[in-house]
């Protein structure tokens, strides 16, 4: 058995339209092609188009720019400037006051809550019963009993404006 048939064969393609083909014998590969040098072939004149003097002055004219397109892009790049900097502007002065509603609804919190915990304690201080005897005792009040109550119609409104004194319930 010869080397090449030892070894595996391989076959690729290249660019140019030739195959190379290489065989592995262990760990190296060795080319049995050099690859052939390509050269690139000058193109005619004749082949290229003649393009004449007035078509190359028009080409040269679309290249250029005028004073009116010139004076159009910049009032339009102003323009877009301008707008940049109003919309930077405003989502400045937004997020500025939404720091501030976020304090302002930190600081009313917090006042809530001291507000809560010192109506707790002066609830908590009341002593309901201690009022009580003082009332009944020291100040000599008593509970009224049913013909000291008079009822009044509200007329369907929920509460009883008093225009005159009460009358006298004896």
């Amino acid at each position: 058995m010869t080397k090449r048939e030892q070894g595996r064969v391989n076959s690729s393609r290249r660019p140019g339209g030739y195959t190379l083909d290489t065989f592995e014998d262990g760990n190296a590969v060795r080319r049995l092609e050099a690859e052939p040098q390509r050269t690139r072939e000058a193109e005619p004149d004749r082949l290229k188009p003649q393009v004449s003097r007035q078509t190359r002055k028009n080409r040269m004219r679309a290249t250029q720019m005028g004073k009116g397109y010139v004076l159009f892009l910049a009032v339009i790049c102003t323009a877009i400037v301008g707008m940049c900097v109003v919309y930077l502007q405003m989502q400045t002065t937004i997020t500025t006051q939404t720091k501030d509603i976020a304090s302002k609804e930190r600081e009313l919190s917090d006042l809530k809550a001291d507000n809560d915990a010192y109506y707790n304690s002066a609830i908590a201080s009341v002593d309901l019963e201690a009022i009580k005897d003082a009332a009944l005792n020291r100040l000599g009040m008593k509970y009224a009993d049913e013909s000291q109550i008079i009822y009044y119609d509200t007329s369907g409104s929920s509460y009883v404006r008093q225009y005159k004194d009460v009358p006298d319930a004896k």
